[in-house]
């Protein structure tokens, strides 16, 4: 029994994902493989975490593996030799800074009162 997680930040090192391979990600290559398989929104701790303790169950159930993506998105540059400047938008960069998964989860943390400074 094994469970896999990939995380598809959307880029294969400056080349976006959608012009590195066909198909709408990896969950689905896991599925032709027979693996069964779940995409989740990686920048959302609680819904990975829900997913993960739902891969686990399978797992534990199947004997068997279970693929599971978590989607994300790559805010900084590939490396220290990479200028992700040069083939992405300030804008675009902007608005998933705007989707960060820790202020994402500390909003849910404050909503429920379970953070305070």
């Amino acid at each position: 029994p094994v469970l896999f997680i990939c995380r598809n930040n959307g880029w294969a090192i400056s080349t976006p994902a959608s012009e590195q391979y066909r198909g709408d990600g990896i969950a689905g290559r896991g599925r032709a493989y027979g693996i069964p398989s779940l995409r989740v929104d990686g920048g959302d701790a609680l819904a990975v975490h829900h997913a993960t303790l739902e891969a686990r169950r399978k797992v534990l159930e199947s004997g068997g593996p279970v693929l599971m993506e978590c989607m994300s998105y790559r805010v900084g540059h590939h490396s220290t030799s990479d200028d992700s400047s040069r083939y992405r938008e300030q804008e675009e960069m902007r608005s998933w800074q705007a989707r960060d998964p820790v202020a994402r989860f500390r909003a849910h943390l404050e909503t429920h009162g379970w953070w305070d400074e």
